[in-house]
């Protein structure tokens, strides 16, 4: 009882501390009507930040073909949706204020693309391509996907006929080719970007953070190296070697080294391939049009929001910001050679190299970030 006496006396001791004002409580139905204002805000930013992920990244895919090899497709330049694309709270907002509804709608026509030169435009109601109707309701998108990819495989040229302003219109459309690395936003808040050997993929905090599209080109580019070097391949690769002592050890020994050798070897070479993965996404930017002169300023910033890449440890797995400062400075003034001199705008790669590196399957989960 004594124990338990002086549990009650310290507990009075350490009480919490409450508020003393007298405040009206909020309004449920007002707290609901904020709520929704909230998560609408947050769509349409999304929504902005996946548009111009795309509008970025397009012509960095067409222009690096030369890159990507067996890693390419024909594309037209649009993105669509019908309300079933949103689930749970955002579906009545698609309704509500996007105004999405049954059928298949135009979200975002990339300017330069063949659906932009055609003229499609936003809100544009999808009927058919080359005469086969398009499917509504759920499931829409996923289905329409899929067929509009074998029909471009099929034709040279897609018929599309849509609704604008109540009338049936009608555009012929000539796909492009470009790099088969689709570009993927994802919704975390971390200042970050990864490849995975088969996609690309940016964080809406790394979409705040690059403060110019020339910014967010050289984030694209990077990671689009990342994939057309296949670094992933050649981690696995690394991994290997590891994984044979691993084995080795447990067998030999039975010590269960929690694959200790293979994580160790699968971080060789790691900085080096982030210093070539800015190396040739370098030379990605500048052949799509994209202005590099700032790129060194751009890890500035990133030493800056990260300070601790800021000193050299060659336990991590990316060079120090210092170091990519001069690196990146260096590639540019070679850059600029080969301008001046009119050489071709390619790094000084070996092919060879590169081509012996076995491409990710479709499952891949490995990534290499940024």
């Amino acid at each position: 009882m004594k124990i338990l006496g002086l549990i009650f006396l310290l507990t009075s001791l350490v009480a919490c501390v409450a508020p003393t004002t007298q405040r009206t409580k909020p309004n449920d139905a007002a707290v609901a009507i904020e709520a929704e204002k909230q998560r609408e805000i947050a769509l349409r930013e999304a929504l902005e930040n996946q548009n111009r992920l795309l509008e970025v990244g397009a012509p960095i895919l067409e222009k690096s073909l030369s890159f990507c090899k067996d890693r390419k497709r024909k594309s037209i330049g649009i993105t669509f949706r019908n309300k079933y694309d949103y689930e749970d709270e955002y579906h009545a907002l698609a309704i509500s204020k996007l105004e999405l509804g049954e059928p298949l709608e135009i979200t975002y026509v990339i300017k330069s693309t063949p659906a932009a030169k055609a003229g499609l435009k936003v809100g544009d109601i999808l009927l058919s391509v080359n005469g086969i109707n398009i499917a509504t309701g759920k499931g829409a998108s996923k289905n329409f996907s899929k067929f509009l990819k074998k029909e471009i495989k099929k034709s040279a040229i897609l018929s599309f006929e849509v609704i604008r302003n109540n009338q049936n219109q009608s555009f012929s459309i000539t796909p492009v080719e470009g790099c088969d690395y689709p570009l993927i936003l994802t919704g975390d808040s971390a200042v970050n970007a990864f490849a995975d050997g088969n996609s690309v993929y940016v964080t809406q905090g790394m979409m705040d953070f690059t403060k110019t599209d020339d910014e967010l080109a050289l984030v694209i580019a990077h990671e689009l190296a990342h994939n057309t070097m296949r670094h992933i391949d050649a981690k696995r690769t690394n991994a290997m070697g590891g994984l044979v002592i691993d084995i080795l050890i447990g067998v030999l020994t039975g010590v269960d080294t929690q694959g200790m050798f293979t994580q160790n070897f699968a971080q060789a070479y790691s900085q080096e391939f982030e210093s070539e993965a800015d190396y040739v996404g370098l030379y990605m930017s500048q052949i799509s049009g994209y202005d590099i002169t700032e790129a060194a300023y751009f890890w500035r910033r990133m030493g800056v929001k990260h300070p601790g890449s800021i000193d050299k440890n060659h336990a991590a797995s990316h060079p120090s910001s210092p170091e990519r400062f001069v690196s990146i400075e260096d590639t540019i003034k070679e850059i600029e050679t080969k301008k001046t001199t009119g050489e071709v705008l390619m790094p000084n790669i070996d092919e060879n190299a590169i081509d012996s590196r076995e491409r990710p399957a479709e499952s891949q989960a490995d990534r290499i970030g940024f």
